[in-house]
């Protein structure tokens, strides 16, 4: 009821195939532990479910280019959700998906990504803050303390059924074009 009042409306396209494109450090063997582990299973298998997931260790085809397969990934998805940590955020793909993702924004008016901070990471960053500041509920950080994950996995799978842009801080979407 809640969520009406506020005009919350779920992400649904009949161009989409994936509920999330998950982009991560598939190079760190505890990250990709953890996505295919924690991540994948709270948002597949647990609760509300979110289905499916679109992993690049599981559904990407092999022998695609990553420019394809980020392409086509963040395309047919509804949400973009980068877990970010500090090794991943200076890699080429992190900044590959991020572009296209934002491309997916200046296109298609679509606001796609979610940002999931396993590590303090970009803490300087001008762009945290600006995102922070436009849409703070799609900047998620995992919890520090056991008590608070069940929260965090609940207030995340919100975050991905729930549009961007109705998430928006109401002092700046003013100045946003809507659909």
């Amino acid at each position: 009821m809640k969520a009406k009042l506020k005009g919350y409306r779920s992400l649904n396209s009949p161009d989409t195939i994936y509920d999330v494109f998950v982009t991560y450090d598939t190079k760190d063997p505890h990250v990709s532990e953890w996505v295919m582990s924690n991540l994948r299973v709270q948002l597949e298998e647990e609760g509300d479910k979110i289905h499916p997931l679109c992993l690049e260790e599981r559904d990407w085809p092999p022998g695609v280019p990553l420019v394809d397969n980020l392409t086509q990934s963040i395309q047919y998805s509804r949400k973009t959700l980068f877990v970010l940590t500090k090794g991943y955020v200076k890699t080429g793909a992190f900044k590959l998906a991020m572009y296209l993702a934002h491309q997916r924004l200046l296109d298609e008016n679509v606001d796609v990504i979610v940002l999931l901070m396993l590590e303090p990471v970009l803490q300087h960053s001008h762009f945290l803050r600006l995102r922070k500041r436009l849409c703070e509920s799609s900047v998620v950080e995992w919890p520090r303390t056991a008590a608070a994950e069940p929260w965090f996995w609940q207030n995340l799978r919100t975050v991905i059924r729930v549009d961007n842009q109705v998430m928006y801080n109401k002092t700046y979407s003013k100045y946003f074009t809507t659909k």
